[in-house]
């Protein structure tokens, strides 16, 4: 019985011994294989900056950090999950390119994207719009830059609202590891156009108002301010008022025209011997800080 016992226990070791090896061999092939591809290595899988409807963040500067080591390039780019794409385009002006990923946005408003990599290596940046019908990326209209010590580079883009843009990023020479890629969204700021028309009679210590008109956007929102004279006013896209306000000599009539996401419009009149003189500058966007137009 002894013997009978003692033999068990040797086997159970033996049994041990080889697990552990099998399991040390497997963990050590596993590391061998290096990291999996990124999620957005292939082109339809690519990861969205934002969703279509929906605002592109044009505040802060959106960041992601992945391992391209084993990222590939595609000789058909709707395969996964499906085939008969075309080769996915690399490269750009004489400088090759792999281990590519991909990123997807779709601005809401006219504007400058602007694209930065980050890396121990030379990388490779694209952007060209993309069919929302059909997928396929509009490759006569990729633009590219090449971020490098010898060249050091970003990629700017002018996008426009409504459209898909996908960017494609990559090693130089298939260079490949932690890469860090770094996106800013750029609205270009409408102007507000107000038109104000003031109809004033002269008095002997400054002018009574007949009428002021303002014209302004539908949604725009005006108000009317007086450092003497009149109480402040508010309309919404358009204003006419005033009729009979004493405005004295020193005094000046302010109309602030703003909007969200919009450079606003000031008119000032200001009172003098008599009469008025009208000067015209900006709002900053959705805001009532006076500043030049330039």
């Amino acid at each position: 019985m002894r013997a009978t016992h003692t033999h068990t226990r040797r086997a159970v070791v033996i049994v041990a011994l080889v697990t552990l090896l099998a399991m040390a061999f497997m963990t050590m092939t596993a590391g061998a294989a290096g990291p999996e591809p990124p999620e957005n290595d292939n082109y339809l899988s690519s990861l969205n900056l934002n969703q279509p409807h929906h605002p592109l963040n044009r505040v802060d500067t959106l960041r992601d950090t992945r391992n391209t080591a084993s990222a590939t390039v595609q000789s058909d780019i709707f395969s996964p999950p499906q085939h008969g794409g075309p080769l996915e385009l690399t490269g750009c002006n004489g400088v090759s390119e792999g281990k590519t990923i991909w990123y997807d946005f779709f601005p809401d408003a006219n504007g400058l994207m602007r694209i930065r990599t980050s890396a121990a290596f030379g990388t490779v940046m694209a952007a060209m719009p993309y069919s929302a019908t059909t997928l396929l990326p509009e490759n006569n209209q990729r633009v590219c830059a090449v971020n490098e010590a010898a060249k050091a580079g970003e990629l700017f883009e002018n996008v426009q609202a409504g459209k898909a843009y996908t960017v494609q990023v990559g090693g130089v020479n298939s260079a490949g590891g932690e890469l860090e890629v770094l996106f800013d969204y750029l609205v270009q700021l409408k102007h507000l156009q107000a038109e104000t028309t003031l109809t004033a009679q002269p008095l002997s210590n400054g002018v009574r108002v007949v009428n002021l008109a303002v014209s302004a956007p539908r949604k725009a929102r005006v108000e009317v301010r007086c450092t003497r004279g009149c109480s402040p006013q508010s309309r919404t896209g358009r204003f006419s008022g005033l009729h009979g306000a004493v405005l004295p000599n020193g005094s000046a009539l302010k109309i602030y025209v703003t909007a969200k996401n919009e450079i606003g419009a000031y008119i000032e009149y200001r009172i003098g011997h008599n009469r008025f003189t009208k000067v015209q500058r900006c709002l900053a966007a959705g805001s009532k800080k006076v500043e030049s137009c330039e």
